[in-house]
Order: structure tokens, then C-alpha cells, then sequence
């Protein structure tokens, strides 16, 4: 799939391929899954090959197998063996910009931009490249020096060994892809052989969705996403995105049987091409997926669709002719019938001569996507522009903790809020490709170069913080004041290191929205905390995404957010002994896990 194929690390096993094969030498074997582009397989097999006589290895096969390893993300490995590589006297000049990139990836940037140096070259794109990688190292350099407070968390209850991608968000429920769930029990269904891309030894992928607090549960479910209209597909599902009103989906999927390019030798020949299809769902029952029409065109790939605010604008992402690069982002209009127009490409502000990839829209006249060819810490990483169609601002760097040297992609917000997530291959994860979440109560303004006060409304910066009390001279009837007892009384707690609401939180909160519906004119303040255990700036990170639990829910019982404040205490106000250095139980702590509510009007 567009994005390195969405390559990923593998644990090779080696004996079952070989054995299959016993009359063909390893190198052979070797040559032809790089030729296929298998790069698990061919780095494992060129690895066997060369060993204890890398110094006799042709530089070219050292080349091969460096940018096998690379292609896996398995970095180190990588630059081990172009370090070997440029050693040799007889090194090509694209070596050191190989191992320049893969320096950048393990974040190296000062040793990365002494490799783009001795790069030297007469192709006016490669010179290109070598300008923007080594402006890529001054920037990172400088920016990982400003690290900020906020912290991204791996998202454990979704994460495996395989590769784990958020596709996008749709109300209460997270749209994935993934190749780590399909030996999992879903749908009263388990694959126990599920079939494997030889170009990473994994799993294709599939489409899942992922839900917390569903009706009538205080847990999360996850389920394959409509296995009825993807199930006839054999290779790579996703991303698939939903519209707002989740009745029409368009998904990526790798082109499928007899138009798959074929050696006649072994698995298929290089990368598949994708193609963007379409489902409509009438009367609670989805069509059948069809090509998108307009869309796609033979020999190329057509991927990646996301919508803009208003529905009426499409964006993917495409190497067809015509682009600037390895993959541009590309846009067409609905028209009055229905149809799209023919597709645009989003111009020069956007797209580069290297690849781009992965656009979402998290709120009116921003795009976020990822790109190889802006400055930028290394691999993939995200950014925001404002503008539309072919009219762009300049794209915002996302920086740290969003990006890394590693591939940083995927860049989603609940409701248009501080909570999202995103994808990364980063080390220090799960597996390849892992699903991390964050809270960012400033998000906006810190792009923007704003402070935001102490208190957010809806998401958005106030100017002044608002009263948590009530004020004036209103005198409360007797049934006002016992419903504002009721709420002011009500504690939340949670679950150690968790934002997830308990099922009698969810009750709980059922009986505020009904108290809130009698009084149309009272608004609402939820305050949440943590115990003392973490970091100041973690605490404080936890106990917002306890807010926006509670307020969440309360929107989706129809309680209007605009009448909603909050307030993310952290692990100040403690309702008991449970300060730093003070030796407290599992219930002590407990008990500072909560949220509390305030009336106000």
C-alpha cells in the first residue's frame, strides 16, 4: 500500500521457504523476492548470504539487503550495513544518501547531514531531495531541542505485533486497518490461517471498528467493519472512511485477481496498485462495493479518500500523470447530479517531488497529511494547512510529539476536539505500526502561536475563565436546588491510568442529562483529576480526557456542548492523604481518580 507498501517489521522464519525450494540457491531466492519486492524475506535471505563475508560481498548486494532492512523499518540494521557500505572504496554515491536517510530515521540528524553531503549528483530531482533532507536535519535539530509538554500514549487496548493504523473517526467509533487482529476472535470468528503478504510475512489487512461506551456497555467492542461487503477481498482493505451521516463509505483496496501484474514465478511481482471503491447503505443494508467513478485510472493508483467539512469535496491520494511527485494529494467537486469531477491535483503548496500521503480533515479549511518531501524529522511526517482545492497556505510541521524520525501518519480528532490519534512506526512500540492517542487542550492556538486560558468551552479558547459557582441575585426554587445537589454530589471514578467511563458512571451521567434537559438555562462545569501517581503534565493530560469522556457522553444524549465548561485539575485538590511521598492503598487513590460537576448559569 502507498506509504512504503505500509511495510512493516517481521520476524522471518526461514525453514518453510526454503525447504520449499531447496534446488534454488539462497542468493537466488534472495534475488528474486527483492525483485518482488518481499524486502522481510529478501533481507533475512540476503542477511544468510553474506554472512561472515560482508567484505567480499558485492556492494551491491550489501545495497540490496541495507535497503531491505530499511524498507522493514528495522533502522539500525539498516545503518549498519551502509556503514559498511560507504567504507568500501568502491561505494556508490547513492549509498550516503541511503545511509543519510536512515540516519534521520534513528533521529541522528548532525551524522545524516554529513551522509547528504557526500552525496553527489547530476539528476536535478535527486538534487532536490538532497536540498530538502539536509533542510530537514536544521529544522529537526532545532526543534527536538523544544520538546513539548505533551505526551502521546500508546493505545494498549488496540495495538498488537502486527501493524495497527487509525483510518478515521465517525461520532463515538474509530475506523481502522489492521493486520494484527485477524487471528483474534471477532464477529464469533477467528482466522487461524490467515493469508500472508509475502512482501512483509504479515497478514493483509482488514477493516475493523473500534468503539468505548456503547449503548448498554461499559466497555469497548471491536468488530471486523462490515465483513458482508469486504469479505470477497483477498489482499489489503483500507483505509476506509465513512461520511458524517455513515451512510456512504469509500474504501482502498488493492487491485484484485486477473488484473494483478504476475511473473508466472512465485507470489505477485512488486506493488499492487489500489483503487478507491464505493458503498452506499439504503434502508440499513450496504450495496455492494463498485469503483468510484471518475476516479480511478488503469496503471495507477487511487487511494486514501477523506471528505472535506462540507461533503462536497474529495481528496486522495494518486501517482497518476500529472502529479509533482512519488504520490500527490488530488481533489474533486461534487457536481449537481451527483457525480465528482474530474480530478485536480492540489498544487505545489501541498505536493512535492517527494510522496505524500494519508489526508484527513479534522475541522473546516485545514488539511492534515503526511509527507516525505517537506522539512521534517524523517520518514513520513504530519502536517496542517489551511486552504482548499488548489489554494493553500504554507504546511505547518505538526513537531514533536506528533512526529519523529520514524513514520508519523494518520492524523485524527474526536469531534473536532483535543482528543485524537494517530499512527506511528516509531520505536518503542507493540509492533510495526502502532495506534497512539493524546490529549492537546491547546492544539489550536499552540499552532496558531495563541495561549489559551486555564478553562475551554466546547473547544474552543475563552477569553476569561468562566464562574464555577452560581452568581447573582436568582433565587433557587425547591426543586432547582434539589436538582443541583443531585449533580453537585455525583463523583465518577476511574479505572488506574484510564479515561474510560464504568457503566455506573454511565448511569450516573443518563440521570444529569435528564436534569439538564429540565433546566435549558443551566450550564455545567465538569471538573476531573487523577491520583498522584505520574508525571504533573500526565496527570494533567489524563484527567482532560476524563472531561471530554463525560462530556462526550452527555452530547451524545443530546445535551448541547455549548452549555458544557470543564476543568482539568490533575492530581491537585486530593480528597484525601494521596499527596507525593505519602504512601497510599489502590482505594485511596481511587478515590482522587473522579470527576466532580458544578452547576453555573
Amino acid at each position: 500500500m502507498i506509504r512504503r507498501s505500509l511495510t512493516f517489521i517481521a520476524t522471518i522464519t526461514l525453514a518453510g521457504s526454503l525447504q520449499a525450494q531447496e534446488q534454488k540457491s539462497v542468493l537466488r531466492l534472495a534475488e528474486e523476492a527483492y525483485a518482488r519486492e518481499e524486502y522481510a524475506l529478501a533481507g533475512a535471505l540476503y542477511q544468510r548470504q553474506t554472512s561472515g563475508k560482508e567484505n567480499k560481498t558485492p556492494v551491491a548486494l550489501l545495497m540490496k539487503m541495507a535497503h531491505s532492512y530499511q524498507e522493514i523499518g528495522r533502522f539500525q540494521e539498516a545503518a549498519g550495513y551502509y556503514q559498511q557500505i560507504i567504507a568500501r572504496p568502491d561505494h556508490p554515491t547513492a549509498a550516503s544518501f541511503a545511509y543519510g536517510e536512515t540516519l534521520r530515521q534513528l533521529e541522528q540528524y548532525e551524522a545524516a547531514k554529513q551522509q547528504y553531503a557526500l552525496f553527489t549528483t547530476s539528476n536535478a530531482d535527486s538534487i532536490q531531495l538532497k536540498e530538502i533532507a539536509i533542510r530537514s536535519c536544521d529544522s529537526a535539530a532545532i526543534w527536538i531541542k523544544a520538546p513539548s509538554p505533551l505526551q502521546l500514549q500508546p493505545l494498549k487496548t488496540l495495538n498488537t505485533s502486527g501493524s495497527d493504523l487509525v483510518s478515521s473517526i465517525v461520532n463515538r467509533k474509530l475506523v481502522l486497518m489492521s493486520n494484527g487482529y485477524r487471528r483474534l476472535v471477532l464477529n464469533g470468528n477467528r482466522e487461524t490461517n490467515p493469508a500472508t503478504d509475502r512482501r512483509t510475512q504479515q497478514p493483509f489487512y482488514k477493516a475493523y471498528v473500534y468503539q468505548q461506551y456503547a449503548q448498554g456497555n461499559g466497555t469497548m467492542y471491536l468488530e471486523e467493519l462490515l465483513p458482508k461487503v469486504f469479505g470477497k477481498y483477498d489482499y489489503h482493505i483500507g483505509p476506509v472512511y465513512l461520511n458524517k451521516s455513515e451512510d456512504t463509505l469509500y474504501a482502498t483496496i488493492n487491485i484484485q485477481g486477473k488484473n494483478v501484474q504476475y511473473t508466472g514465478k512465485g507470489p505477485v511481482n512488486g506493488v499492487r496498485q489500489l483503487q478507491l471503491y464505493l458503498s452506499v447503505k439504503t434502508n440499513d443494508k450496504w450495496s455492494e462495493l463498485v469503483l468510484l467513478p471518475g476516479i480511478n485510472i488503469a496503471g495507477y493508483s487511487s487511494s486514501h479518500a477523506v471528505l472535506n467539512t462540507g461533503g462536497n469535496i474529495l481528496y486522495f491520494v494518486s501517482d497518476r500523470p500529472g502529479g509533482l511527485g512519488q504520490t500527490d494529494i488530488w481533489y474533486c467537486e461534487k457536481q449537481a447530479d451527483g457525480n465528482w469531477s474530474t480530478p485536480l491535483n492540489c498544487g505545489d503548496k501541498i505536493n512535492t517531488i517527494a510522496a505524500e500521503t494519508f489526508p484527513t480533515v479534522n475541522e473546516e479549511g485545514a488539511l492534515y497529511f503526511s509527507s516525505k518531501g517537506h522539512a521534517g524529522f524523517g520518514g513520513y511526517d504530519i502536517y496542517r494547512v489551511k486552504g482548499e482545492r488548489t489554494n493553500w497556505g504554507t504546511p505547518e510541521n505538526m513537531k514533536a510529539p506528533f512526529n519523529s524520525g520514524a513514520d508519523d501518519i494518520g492524523f485524527v480528532l474526536k469531534n473536532n476536539g483535543p482528543e485524537g490519534y494517530l499512527s506511528s512506526n516509531k520505536p518503542g512500540g507493540m509492533g510495526s505500526d502502532d495506534i497512539y492517542s493524546f490529549v492537546a487542550t491547546d492544539l489550536f492556538n499552540s499552532i496558531n502561536g495563541i495561549k489559551a486560558p486555564d478553562v475551554i468551552r466546547n473547544n474552543e479558547p475563552k477569553d476569561t475563565k468562566p464562574p464555577v459557582t452560581v452568581t447573582g441575585p436568582r433565587k433557587l426554587t425547591a426543586a432547582e436546588e434539589a436538582d443541583k445537589q443531585k449533580l453537585e454530589q455525583l463523583k465518577f471514578l476511574y479505572d488506574y491510568n484510564s479515561a474510560d467511563l464504568l457503566t455506573e458512571s454511565q448511569q450516573m451521567l443518563d440521570n444529569v442529562a435528564e436534569i439538564m434537559a429540565r433546566h435549558p438555562d443551566w450550564k455545567l462545569v465538569v471538573l476531573s483529576f487523577a491520583d498522584n501517581r505520574g508525571t504533573d503534565q500526565y496527570n494533567n493530560d489524563l484527567s482532560a480526557r476524563r472531561c471530554f469522556s463525560s462530556i462526550e457522553y452527555l452530547a451524545q444524549k443530546g445535551i448541547d456542548q455549548k452549555r458544557i465548561y470543564y476543568a482539568n485539575k490533575g492530581e491537585s485538590e486530593p480528597v484525601n492523604k494521596c499527596k507525593d511521598g505519602v504512601p497510599c492503598n489502590e482505594e485511596e487513590h481511587r478515590q482522587n481518580r473522579r470527576t466532580e460537576l458544578q452547576v453555573m448559569w
